[in-house]
């Protein structure tokens, strides 16, 4: 265990997943005031690489490396930070905390075992994934996440019941620089946006259908689709390039990959071009654990919104209220945005909805979160709870 002095020893360790979550953990924890270290397994380890001989060798020499490096660390620090979706280091973890009285703390943000779920690639989640999962949920000192109905989701699927006295809550975050700027259909034609990765809990077939009948209607509008890059992004593109041309709406809705948040292009886009932000609308469990970073976005930003119901909304929005929602059927979706085209949705007051955001869904939230578990591991360590 660390000598105190003012602030704990913090080593983060683990691959950089959720870049704009981890970015903003170092931030935080450095303007925090704490001793930082940073173990990075990809440093020494890519994945991808073509196994030769030569490439074998050299990973077990890097693999050395890694330990050495983890292990010399773990022992001058008083927490041990798994970062978000590397649950597969809880074993290592452990190991140290047992040898040199680490507290653990692991952020989740998002479970391998979960996110692909309704999709063919979570028949190739390896077992251990599964299993390093159920583990960190259960060893962990301390747990932060970003909503209580995903953790309770976890505990029904993995079959467990987790101490809710370390669990911690701190939703996902935005910093919109930029605020809606376009007046509702100012050009007599309905402008929708949706944009995020190309996964079935975000419902995409149900928004394609939806528009399918929203043409049918002689509804005047156009709909942008921006898919996030990412792993097995191009063939997911091509997929639903393919199912927009079958289903004869190629004129009305453009698939698009051009603009990105990381150089405010996209959403330079979307306050000056879009009337209604589409969120999420999977037909399956997970959808209803999960709020979606582009409801976030697209609410701090003063958008008009529509998404599914969920619990996961439930837990921070008065759904009736606070911003519109349907239904995850692609009728629904049609139906409610008929009634926002006719003026006869329901009422709700954007900017007070922008202003809760702010608050809810923010770095100052994750910061105190942040703060808060790392002042109870050092309560912890001063007590000799090992």
């Amino acid at each position: 265990m660390a000598i105190f002095k003012k602030n704990l020893k913090v080593l983060l360790y683990g691959d950089m997943h959720g870049m704009y979550r981890c970015e903003n953990l170092i931030k935080v924890l450095l303007d925090s005031g704490y001793y930082v270290s940073h173990v990075y397994p990809e440093f020494y380890l890519r994945g991808g690489v073509k196994q030769t001989p030569l490439t074998k060798l050299l990973n077990k020499v890097a693999t050395k490396f890694q330990l050495i490096e983890f292990f010399s660390k773990a022992i001058l620090a008083d927490a041990i930070y798994i970062m978000p979706m590397n649950a597969r280091l809880i074993k290592r973890a452990m190991l140290a905390s047992k040898w040199f009285g680490n507290k653990i703390i692991w952020e989740i943000y998002d479970a391998m075992h979960t996110h692909f779920e309704g999709e063919k690639r979570l028949k190739e989640t390896k077992p251990q994934d599964v299993d390093n999962e159920r583990i960190a949920l259960l060893n962990s000192n301390y747990i932060i996440h970003i909503s209580k109905i995903e953790i309770e989701y976890w505990e029904k699927i993995f079959d467990l019941s987790i101490d809710k006295n370390k669990i911690y809550i701190a939703p996902i975050f935005s910093e919109p620089k930029l605020r809606h700027s376009r007046k509702f259909m100012e050009d007599s034609m309905l402008k929708i946006c949706w944009w995020g990765s190309l996964l079935p809990i975000h419902g995409i077939d149900n928004i394609l259908k939806a528009i399918q009948i929203l043409k049918q209607k002689n509804i005047p509008f156009t709909c942008d689709l921006f898919g996030a890059t990412g792993s097995g992004y191009s063939q997911r593109f091509q997929e639903y390039q393919n199912k927009i041309t079958e289903m004869g709406i190629e004129q009305t809705i453009s698939l698009r990959s051009d603009l990105k948040f990381a150089d405010d292009s996209l959403p330079k886009y979307l306050v000056e071009n879009c009337d209604i932000a589409l969120g999420m609308f999977g037909d399956n469990p997970r959808a209803q654990t999960a709020v979606g970073n582009k409801v976030v976005e697209a609410l701090s930003m003063g958008i008009p919104t529509l998404t599914m119901k969920s619990l996961a909304l439930e837990e921070f929005f008065n759904p009736e209220l606070d911003l519109w929602t349907c239904q995850p059927s692609p009728e629904s979706i049609a139906e409610a945005i008929i009634a926002i085209v006719n003026g006869t949705g329901y009422p709700v007051d954007w900017e007070e909805t922008r202003q809760k955001v702010l608050t809810t869904f923010s770095i100052a939230k994750y910061r105190e979160v942040l703060n808060e578990v790392l002042r109870r591991v050092e309560e912890d360590l001063q007590k000799g709870q090992f």
